[in-house]
């Protein structure tokens, strides 16, 4: 392509999206049409889902620079934030944004000529009887711009940013869960049809900089369970800002968030990995995971800095605290669930590089943390207690450490009307049991390793991904420690080593699709089913496949 026409699509699309309001975010855009699956987002872009998601949660090229953005970008029919957010002399691309799609060695003056004559051309386009415009470069640019801009932002109305989410299902295992008892709850044994999860989101744009994605979630009693549980679920609070250092893009952000990898924008990463939709009923993967693999989600706040470089390298540092008892508890995370509390901050870093081949992207990474974790009980008992003999803020003194080592990589390939999506992770943990204890369980080592691999492909066809066909193979193995993995009395066959391997398979369909659905972005749906398949479940070779998970499930946002 050559540089006019670069050009030209650049300012397409800035002209599409111009409240945007950044000439940088017009750079990032060349890639793809965009939107996030929420309708929320989907209010706040103008964008259906399709543009922003390969699958539900899985994310474009420009779906993560959205993200990465700080969940800012407007565009939609309604103002993206309560007041109108102030003209901040970004609403309009300057000369010098545009260096960057000149060819090597090309002088900025080429860009002020090709600038000047697309300008001009445009605001004909926009009024054939109106004269091209004059002045300087930079006033060409601003006034053809204006003279195509939507209705101005303060002039729209505004809704709140809030959507609904609901999630329901029928969920057979091939044998009776073990965990089930009669009287418990409203589950039986097996067959079971009901609620999963519903869920409410807030968010989007606060200001021009400042950006959120916020979820409350009820989860319905699991199998054996008495109640459900009201709680925050995933959160991540953004300040995102673009500038140069050395004649290179930077975009920079900050992120506080409580969910470790929450805030990654590769469905590599253990929050954002498959199955992306289930219930809460049977069994969905491996028992055993690393500490980074969702064992602090919601119980730990995380404070962050990441840089994406030319639109290429990704750099993060972020540290991990666990909240306080009675902060978790208001928050509907109970600290026990946990492994116990941070002693000072956990430590984790992110790198990943990743590089567009024409209608190809691919992202190699890897990342690291390391947690020091002072057990919330030993020996099953609360240590210490509190004048009220319930469990401290104050953890016990000594510590187990958990550092965690991952490689990741993701492959897409965007075709006419499909997408093809390769991923893959492994996660290496080393253990070391200076306390002594896991909960009520006391290790026979001293060290231990622990291991995961996820390797998945997905294909999505039709608009807005209307049929999504993924499968998935993982596997979890590690040291034999029986005092950790040993056989328990609900489940005698459970080995004394926490290896599990398996296959997921998953067929989802969108109803609606290009269409948009009836009252978009009010509304949207999705149905799918799944199959869990183990060969191996926690050391288990005799009857792993009782373990065996099929799921039809359906989910509803509005």
């Amino acid at each position: 392509m050559n540089d006019v026409a670069h050009l030209k699509k650049t300012l397409s699309v800035v002209l599409t999206l111009a409240a945007a309001g950044s000439a940088v975010w017009a750079m990032l855009l060349m890639t793809a049409p965009t939107a996030e699956a929420l309708p929320l987002f989907a209010r706040q872009t103008g964008q259906p889902c399709g543009n922003c998601h390969t699958d539900v949660l899985g994310l474009t090229p420009f779906g993560r620079r959205f993200k990465l953005g700080g969940y800012t970008l407007g565009g939609g029919p309604f103002r993206k934030t309560l007041f109108p957010i102030p003209p901040s002399g970004k609403v309009f691309p300057s000369v010098s944004d545009f260096n960057s799609v000149l060819s090597p060695g090309s002088a900025p003056k080429d860009a002020v000529a090709e600038l000047r004559s697309y300008a001009e051309t445009t605001s004909r386009a926009a009024d054939p009887a109106r004269k091209p415009p004059q002045g300087s470069a930079q006033q060409v640019i601003t006034n053809s711009f204006a003279a195509v801009q939507p209705e101005a932002e303060e002039d729209r109305g505004w809704m709140p940013p809030l959507a609904v989410m609901l999630i329901s299902g029928y969920t057979r295992t091939q044998a009776p869960d073990s965990g089930w008892a009669p009287g418990v709850n409203h589950w039986k044994a097996n067959d079971n049809i009901g609620m999963a999860q519903a869920s409410l989101f807030g968010g989007g744009a606060m200001s021009d900089n400042i950006g959120v994605f916020a979820q409350l979630t009820y989860g319905f009693p699991a199998i054996g369970d008495a109640t459900g549980t009201w709680g925050w679920d995933n959160v991540d609070v953004r300040y995102a800002g673009t500038g140069q250092v050395g004649g290179v893009d930077v975009l920079f952000g900050i992120t506080a968030h409580n969910n470790p990898t929450v805030q990654d924008v590769w469905n590599t990463a253990p929050a954002w990995t498959h199955p992306y939709f289930t219930t809460q009923l049977g069994f969905t993967g491996p028992a055993t995971t690393t500490i980074i693999d969702g064992q602090y989600g919601q119980k730990v706040g995380g404070l962050g800095g990441y840089l994406f470089i030319n639109d290429m390298l990704y750099l993060e540092a972020t540290g991990y605290k666990t909240l306080g008892v009675a902060a978790a508890t208001r928050l509907g995370a109970g600290p026990l669930g946990s492994p116990g509390q941070i002693a000072g901050v956990a430590p984790y870093g992110r790198a990943a590089l990743e590089q567009r081949f024409g209608d190809h992207n691919l992202m190699i990474g890897g990342f690291a943390s390391r947690f020091e974790v002072a057990p919330w009980s030993v020996a099953g008992v609360p240590v210490p207690l509190d004048v009220t003999g319930n469990i401290a803020d104050t953890p016990y003194a000594l510590t187990n450490k958990y550092t965690d080592f991952g490689v990741d990589t993701q492959y897409q390939y965007r075709g006419d009307d499909y997408w093809v999506i390769f991923k893959a992770a492994y996660i290496r943990e080393e253990q070391r049991y200076d306390a002594g204890y896991v909960g009520a369980s006391t290790p026979v080592n001293l060290t231990n390793s622990l291991n995961t691999l996820r390797v998945s492909s997905t294909v999505a066809i039709g608009g807005d991904n209307r049929v999504v066909a993924t499968g998935q193979y993982f596997r979890t193995w590690g040291s034999p420690d029986a005092g950790l993995y040993g056989p328990t009395p609900v489940d005698p066959n459970w080995g004394t080593v926490p290896d599990t391997t398996g296959f997921m398979a998953e067929l989802a369909y969108l109803p609606f699709g290009t269409g948009k659905a009836p009252y978009w972005p009010w509304f949207n749906t999705r149905i799918g089913a799944q199959y869990f398949y183990f060969t191996k479940f926690n050391g288990d070779t005799l009857t792993p496949h009782d373990k065996n998970t099929f799921i039809l499930y359906s989910t509803i946002l509005f």
